[in-house]
């Protein structure tokens, strides 16, 4: 029996014993954290934010980072070792520390689990040959060129489009731009459009859109629009409505939860909506609500409409809505307990920069709800 051999029989016989002191009742409360350590990261579950397949990944990484520093620097193997366990058992108790902030359940008053963080500048940009790019990640400058187009990151970390030359348009280059949940981002088109793209939304359009006969973009969630003046009609399609215009500002909230509803508000400008055979043409504060196709109008408050846009929450609503608003940006999955006053009125005007335990903490000042928190589950309980 070599040396190593001897060390991994002599390690498992201590294990066997320090487990058999656990069972019988007689470790100390040192041997039964080291136990309860081992236990829960053997059993550690992949999770929406902490898959045991990252674990893994993240592990080879290291592993194959510290292999090839040492075949460059041409020194053995068993030198740098030590640095590598050191590391790996880092990722263990990261592990353990993960599983057990995933697990155990906070109120708002006691939480003091993994901080759940605003959601930040981020999205996805898929080109008409099925490639992605990851825009969080990017460089700042030109991402890639398309049908005459030029498409960058600019500094202040919009997606722009800008004509190279002139192109026709093509069935083909439809580009999709997506959001996470937590994630918001502007996009300019060629023609000098401009579309801010709130959470867990996208945006479909030709790479090329400006040169045809119309252009037309088709969105899913919510966006901000500020359409570049041009005598080439611009068209927004969504799951059961269109909005034609010719240059103006509109916000348009066409989220796929629930009943499908789509508002489209208008800020300044005009725009004709039409909703199953149905069309109406909006003045400036006004909204149309597109509800199992059928148009209503009505006067809104803009402030509230563009409060995401700008940064904060305006809430006038009922709890469900003001939870699904905060599940999207917080990326959180919300439940409800029995008897919650889901109907329950709320009303307020708060930064979006803000963690979220601090705005269901203000939530809770209003007697009538509480919450628990469970890694990125929160369930919404009667006070």
């Amino acid at each position: 029996m070599n040396t190593n051999q001897s060390k991994d029989t002599m390690k498992r016989k201590i294990g066997k014993k320090l487990l058999k002191k656990y069972l019988s009742g007689k470790s100390s409360e040192k041997e039964n954290r080291i136990i309860e350590d081992w236990y829960a990261y053997r059993t550690i579950v992949a999770s929406e934010d902490y898959g045991t397949e990252d674990y893994a990944r993240i592990k080879s990484e290291i592993w194959e980072a510290l292999e090839s520093k040492s075949l460059r620097s041409g020194t053995s193997r068993f030198k740098w070792l030590p640095y590598a366990a050191a590391l790996i058992l880092t990722l263990t108790f990261a592990g353990i520390y993960l599983y057990r902030t995933s697990s155990k359940i906070y109120s708002v008053q006691n939480y003091s689990g993994t901080p759940i963080n605003p959601g930040k500048s981020g999205a996805t940009l898929t080109l008409s040959d099925g490639s992605r790019i990851d825009l969080s990640e990017a460089n700042i400058g030109q991402l890639t060129t398309e049908s005459g187009v030029i498409v960058s990151k600019s500094a202040e970390g919009s997606l722009v489009y800008r004509f190279e030359k002139s192109s026709r348009e093509s069935a083909n280059t439809i580009n999709t731009l997506s959001t996470a949940k937590g994630e918001t981002y502007q996009l300019v088109l060629p023609d000098g459009s401009k579309i801010w793209l709130n959470s867990a939304s996208s945006i479909s359009f030709s790479s090329t859109i400006g040169q045809g006969r119309i252009r037309k973009v088709s969105l899913e969630g919510e966006g901000y629009f500020e359409i570049a003046k041009s005598k080439i009609p611009f068209v927004v399609e969504t799951a059961s409505q269109k909005v034609e215009v010719l240059g103006t500002h509109f916000n348009i909230e066409a989220y796929k939860s629930g009943e499908a509803v789509v508002k489209t508000t208008l800020i300044e400008g005009r725009v004709k909506v039409l909703s199953n055979g149905e069309s109406s043409i909006l003045s400036p504060g006004q909204q149309a609500v597109s509800k199992t196709g059928r148009l209503s109008i009505h006067e809104e408050d803009l402030e509230a409409v563009l409060a995401w846009k700008n940064g904060f929450f305006k809430f006038d609503g009922n709890l469900v809505d003001v939870m699904e608003t905060l599940s999207r940006w917080y990326d959180v999955k919300v439940d409800y307990r029995a008897d919650v006053p889901k109907e329950l009125s709320l009303w307020g005007y708060v930064s979006r920069s803000n963690d979220l335990i601090s705005i269901l903490s203000q939530l809770e000042r209003t007697n009538k709800i509480r919450f628990e928190i469970q890694g990125r589950k929160v369930t919404v309980l009667p006070h």
